[in-house]
């Protein structure tokens, strides 16, 4: 805020709102470039004043309440402030722009990116939980499927069971459009269906309005079964994936996942302060191109993505994100999903995805379970 010469920020979405604030409240929070910040509440204020990290919370009946609000409380003169124009409405935007006529609003979602990229202590704790709930559903998957199940059978059971381990029901993700279940549970050639969710593992679903919650399709022997699930604790997510089979699998398939994790190994050994998110990315899909026999790196057909890994916290995709266009330089406290992963055209896919904490001296696995492919 110093550095863009801002006089304030409003915070109106709700991961950003919980990151600064504790609390998810209708209403915009304001962060002075000196003093103290300021939440105007429109629903429910009782609730902000237990929640929130603020003393100074008032009651906003409207946003065109927010400017009186503000200068009651000795905030004026607003020449220029941010916003999170990522994910603002346009609707929202012109209301602002008509309620603060005098005001310049600066795109300042960047920065708020940027600034929950690291992790504190607090937060890598809320993520831990939130991965030990993936290991235990994989630990106990094995009992939900045998041929003849549905995608949506085995998905419901898994759902079942880390809502009653405290998962949080749903997941965030800050990209437009960009909505998701508890994750894929794809078998077979669901792996490969087509979808507009910005990932490498493809699914059917149910019917065209809600594709990513488990189709109709029943687990075959010998097919793959991608679980990719996240856990959810405290507002924060954990993202991991491996590979089930009833019975086995092809061995083309098999030597794909054995690249994977040989190719994961060599992932790990580049997880440390310093080293450029774009260089993980360019070394796995060198090592694709040549060391890959069959199947399809990160995607199949039009579902192929030219990244590796994501950043994960309070929405699914933060940053930084490993891909070959990337900057950003790993630093300690992020937190990444690491997600090699090789498709076969109308025959499944296999991969495994991890997460993982920076560290001052490299990296801690925060999913530490078998990587091979688990037969059932």
């Amino acid at each position: 805020m110093q550095e863009s010469s801002v006089d304030a920020v409003f915070i109106l979405q709700n991961a950003d709102l919980y990151y600064f604030s504790g609390t998810i409240q209708r209403g915009l929070l304001c962060l002075p470039r000196e003093g103290k910040p300021l939440y105007l509440v429109n629903k429910s204020l009782s609730r902000a004043k237990s929640e929130a990290a603020w003393d100074d919370i008032f009651p906003m009946p409207r946003l065109e309440d927010a400017p009186r609000i503000l200068e009651t409380a000795g905030i004026s003169r607003l020449g220029r402030v941010g916003l999170e124009m990522d994910v603002l409405p346009a609707a929202y935007y012109f209301r602002l722009a008509k309620t603060f006529p005098g005001t310049e609003f600066l795109d300042i979602s960047s920065a708020i990116r940027k600034i929950r990229m690291i992790k504190s202590s607090y937060e890598v704790g809320q993520i831990r939980n939130a991965a030990r709930m993936i290991l235990h559903a994989w630990k106990e998957l094995p009992a939900w499927i045998r041929p003849g199940v549905s995608e949506l059978e085995a998905l419901a059971r898994m759902e079942q069971f880390l809502r009653l381990h405290g998962h949080q029901g749903i997941q965030r993700t800050r990209g437009f459009n960009c909505e998701v279940g508890y994750g894929a549970f794809s078998a077979g050639a669901s792996a490969c269906f087509p979808t507009s969710f910005p990932g490498a593992t493809g699914f059917m679903g149910l019917y065209p309005a809600i594709s990513n919650t488990g189709s109709e399709r029943r687990l075959r022997p010998g097919e793959p079964l991608l679980v990719d699930i996240s856990g959810g604790y405290g507002g924060y997510l954990a993202d991991a994936a491996r590979t089930f089979v009833l019975g086995d699998i092809e061995p083309d398939m098999r030597k794909a996942h054995e690249f994977v994790m040989a190719l994961n190994d060599e992932i790990e050994s580049m997880l440390m302060p310093g080293v450029q998110c774009r260089e993980i990315c360019e070394h796995a899909f060198r090592r694709a191109e040549s060391g890959l026999t069959a199947g399809a790196f990160m995607g199949a057909g039009d579902n192929h993505l030219r990244y590796i890994g994501h950043g994960v916290g309070l929405e699914l995709d933060e940053l930084p994100v490993l891909a070959s266009g990337s900057n950003a330089i790993l630093e300690p406290g992020m937190t990444l999903a690491i997600e090699p992963k090789v498709f076969f055209p109308d025959r499944g896919g296999v991969g495994i995805e991890n997460m993982y904490l920076i560290t001052e001296t490299g990296f801690e696995k925060l999913t530490p379970f078998r990587e091979d492919v688990i037969l059932i």
